[in-house]
């Protein structure tokens, strides 16, 4: 059956509320009251309170006319909520770090301030890094549990990042999970688990649940 698209009110206010149809589990709800989902992508999507589905996964056409109907306060908060700040703490000396420790490392500021919340949430050490380079670095120097990168970043690439440590004694244990939006095909999987010898691969938005279901799975 073909995914409708969200329904709006039929008086077409959408003060002080913006009744739609959840993608998922066809249930209205009311995408005003609605909370943000825990997925690492650049643009969040709202969570329906019934089946607790969020409509990163949704069809385009769908999240596409959710947002072309929407309230302009609902618009703003969502861009208010990507561009919030994220100021990282000071790195901590090596031998000070919380363990299990992640090392996330990825060019948008949004994804890491996600993921840093996230992980410190689940109890998790985090260090972050935004390029390539620093992953690279961060990673020799902390000999973090697992490296969570983007495959694009500025100055390396986060799949080379991944070829590079697996090849070097001092870091080939550090498990490597690559995440992309970019790469989705089959085929990039394939050759970031077989060429760049990626623990596990990842299409964005990441789901919370199979980010935990990865981390249980590789890091306990």
């Amino acid at each position: 059956m073909e995914q409708q698209g969200p329904t709006p009110t039929q008086s077409h206010t959408y003060e002080p509320g913006y009744l739609v149809v959840c993608h998922a589990c066809q249930t209205p709800y009311d995408a005003t009251q609605a909370q943000w989902c825990a997925c690492l992508t650049t643009m969040r999507t709202l969570v329906c309170p019934t089946c607790n589905a969020c409509s990163c996964a949704a069809p385009k056409a769908y999240r596409d006319q959710f947002w072309a109907k929407a309230p302009a306060a609902l618009c703003a908060a969502r861009f208010e909520e990507k561009q919030r700040a994220f100021d990282p703490p000071p790195k901590p000396a090596p031998r000070q770090v919380k363990r299990p420790l992640v090392v996330v490392a990825d060019d948008e500021r949004v994804i890491l301030r996600l993921a840093s919340a996230i992980l410190d949430s689940m109890g998790y050490g985090v260090l972050t890094a935004r390029d390539g380079a620093e992953a690279l670095e961060m990673t020799r120097t902390y000999k973090p549990d697992l490296l969570l990168a983007d495959a694009l970043m500025p100055k390396i690439d986060g799949r080379e990042v991944c070829r590079r440590l697996k090849e070097d004694a001092a870091t080939a244990s550090v498990k490597v999970i690559i995440m992309s939006s970019a790469y989705t095909a089959a085929k990039y999987k394939t050759e970031a688990l077989s060429h760049f010898k990626a623990d596990a691969f990842v299409t964005k938005p990441v789901d919370f649940k199979v980010l935990q279901e990865l981390l249980m799975k590789h890091i306990g």
